[in-house]
């Protein structure tokens, strides 16, 4: 099963998320400290997990409505997980009959049953979740109309039956809750007796009756989906989550370790999964090392201690495999040794193979070996297939070794899908924004934590830094690595000309940009003479292999004459209007004017154009004029930063909402950005 969606409610500072899509491998939750990404995280660990967390209303349900809300029923997380074809085949065998349409997802929903108890649901989708109160309710009444509409003293028990029996009744509840089956067998009896104390009384209300007995019968058999239910709760993924606190530490006091262990914190959690891996005892460790005992003999009391120097000889291991491949190419041992009654940590390597203490270590050493010791033990642990949520991970890794995180978490999602929280430019992945939820908080006080369905920072201008900078990254790599250079004038540009080169081959099946083309943002048109002439003067780049696209309005004007006066080569320069056939356009105007003032609303600015904004001669002149007329303030760089990120978050998902119209311009775009460069060579 594979998460698809998750909704977090009513803990710690989350009233309600509304569902969030999951991605089918790797899910970045982006936001700043304090934003509400741990909550998020470790709600869905309390759901379900091999390490006996478990929520507290007490102390995880929002305090600013503890008081009034703590004896009432509220959910928690909702997930939604989707079943492959064997799972939906599977889970069809288990039910009482053979359903017209196979579920094809599972609802997991955990939430307070009250002030002190939480519990799980399970839900199917295309599945009726079965008869409730409100079925009992109905055919109480069906019964009760007739019979008590007749004034007879002998019924005044069974108008009390029924009034009790109705009361009782919890029309949400499922029909084979016990109060309700009490209730139906209450009023049943009632009406038994009297029928049965007169021999002509038999023929009232008979077919009502006989739909009662029948709707007890059914409350009787119980939850039909039952064994769909069991099969579901067996098979459902586990969550492993992994903080910085639960980092290993060079001396673990063993009788303070199994006096934890009962109610483990982060540490303790750690190191459980150490020992669980070296398959020690800590027990038995503790016992071993004791002191001569009564009775004791020498011989005795040194076997004892030689026992458990072999076991922690024994227990030493290299860490190889995987943590080679994905950590450092030097190959490490983790050695055991005591202290009294502290086991002491060491690690060496194949350069230095003198043992130094575990502390010593660099802190992204420290964390790595304990993020992967605890996902080798609880993923061995749980069903196939356990989600891992990582929170703020590599927070002391140097920048390369964050990057090479991300291609580690891609590994990973291959057998186990990931989510993980961060505010860090390296630990976002510029090559799949499609993955990133942006968290920030919003409201009036106390503000509650917000997510985002895509990678738009869900009106947190803040949000937004780690997602640019990452893009940055990704682009200072590839910077002078293409044989053809292509300048544009700002991070937007840079976004929306990637994306549709990546979409419009899917769509339409023509060539995407010359594979050696490197697209770089110069950061406004006053940017683009410096950045040209660096590239120019200190790379060796031939003037054959640079070329600036600019946008057809007054400053890229202005740019190109620049340009054309310093580079004596009108063919360096290429602008946007003239390449998709308008006399005036900058970017954004690759969209139909329509598509992209919906992409601003949905960055929560409420605008809805005039005829004077609708006849601008750009999409920019048309939001500039719409913001000033309302009151919106200034529409700029980050507004349209917002723009394009939710424009092709929406064509990363699905290419086919790519515009007609933007299919058409932008494949002239791309074509003309290869003739240009063709003369060029």
């Amino acid at each position: 099963m594979n998460l698809i969606s998750f909704q977090i409610k009513n803990y710690k500072v989350i009233d309600d998320t509304e569902p969030v899509k999951a991605d089918p491998r790797v899910t970045a939750l982006v936001g700043k400290n304090e934003s509400g990404k741990t909550a998020v995280l470790r709600a869905m660990w309390k759901s379900r997990n091999v390490a006996d967390a478990a929520f507290d209303k007490l102390y995880d349900y929002p305090r600013d409505r503890y008081s009034r809300d703590r004896k009432g029923r509220q959910e928690i997380t909702i997930l939604d997980f989707a079943l492959t074809e064997e799972e939906a085949d599977d889970l069809a065998a288990q039910l009482p009959t053979s359903p017209a349409t196979k579920p094809k997802r599972v609802t997991y929903t955990t939430l307070y049953d009250g002030e002190d108890d939480v519990r799980q649901e399970v839900q199917f989708d295309s599945l009726d979740a079965g008869a409730t109160g409100t079925q009992a309710r109905i055919a109480m009444e069906a019964l009760s109309k007739p019979m008590l509409s007749q004034s007879d003293e002998d019924l005044d028990p069974v108008r009390m039956a029924s009034t009790t029996a109705l009361e009782q009744i919890d029309d949400a509840a499922p029909l084979w809750d016990q109060p309700t089956i009490q209730a139906l067998e209450s009023f049943s009896a009632a009406v038994a007796t009297w029928i049965n104390a007169d021999p002509e009384r038999k023929d009232v209300a008979a077919d009502e009756r006989e739909h009662l007995a029948e709707i007890i019968t059914q409350a009787k058999q119980g939850d039909p989906l039952d064994k769909a239910r069991a099969w579901a709760e067996d098979g459902l993924p586990v969550f492993i989550y992994f903080d910085d606190y639960g980092q290993l530490e060079t001396r673990i006091h063993l009788p303070m370790y199994l006096k934890r262990k009962e109610n483990p914190d982060p540490k303790t959690r750690t190191q459980t999964a150490l020992f669980e891996w070296s398959y020690l005892d800590p027990q038995e460790i503790l016992t071993l090392g004791l002191p001569r005992q009564d009775g004791e003999t020498d011989e005795q009391v040194h076997r004892r201690h030689e026992k458990r120097r072999a076991l922690l000889d024994s227990a030493s291991f290299a860490l190889t495999g995987d943590w080679v491949e994905w950590w450092t190419e030097k190959r490490h041992k983790l050695h055991f040794d005591v202290d009294g009654e502290d086991l002491v940590l060491k690690v060496s390597d194949q350069h230095n193979e003198f043992p130094i203490p575990f502390e010593e270590r660099s802190h992204g050493f420290q964390w790595f070996f304990s993020f992967y010791l605890v996902f080798l033990v609880e993923s061995k642990k749980a069903h196939k297939g356990a989600i891992l949520l990582l929170d703020e991970p590599g927070l002391h890794l140097h920048p390369t070794l964050q990057t090479k995180l991300i291609d580690l978490f891609e590994h990973i999602s291959e057998d186990n899908q990931l989510l993980y929280s961060t505010h860090l430019p390296f630990l976002v992945d510029g090559k799949h924004l499609e993955r990133v939820r942006t968290v920030h908080l919003a409201g009036s006080e106390p503000q509650k934590a917000i997510v985002s369905n895509d990678v738009r920072p869900a009106g947190d201008r803040d949000t937004l830094f780690p997602i640019q900078a990452a893009l940055g990254y990704s682009i200072a790599q590839t910077l002078f690595l293409g044989k053809r250079s292509l300048i544009v004038e700002g991070i937007t540009d840079y976004w929306l000309v990637k994306a549709l080169n990546d979409c419009l081959p899917k769509l339409d099946g023509k060539a995407a940009l010359n594979e050696d083309t490197v697209l770089i943002p110069a950061g406004g048109t006053s940017r683009l003479m410096p950045l040209a002439s660096i590239m120019m003067a200190s790379t060796g780049i031939g003037e054959g292999h640079l070329m600036v696209l600019l946008d057809t309005d007054k400053e890229g004007q202005q740019a190109a004459a620049r340009m054309n006066d310093v580079f004596n080569d009108e063919s360096s320069v290429l602008m946007l209007g003239a390449a998709i056939n308008l006399t005036e356009a900058t970017i954004e105007d690759l969209v139909p004017r329509d598509i992209y003032a919906d992409a601003v609303r949905k960055a929560d600015y409420k605008i809805t154009l005039n005829n004077d904004e609708k006849a601008a001669a750009t999409n920019v002149k048309a939001m500039e004029r719409a913001f000033e007329r309302t009151g919106l303030g200034k529409f700029g760089m980050a507004e349209k930063a917002t723009a394009a990120l939710i424009l092709i978050d929406a064509w990363g998902r699905d290419p086919s909402t790519v515009t007609e119209f933007t299919r058409v311009k932008g494949r002239m775009l791309i074509d003309a950005i290869n003739r240009q460069f063709d003369k060029r060579f």
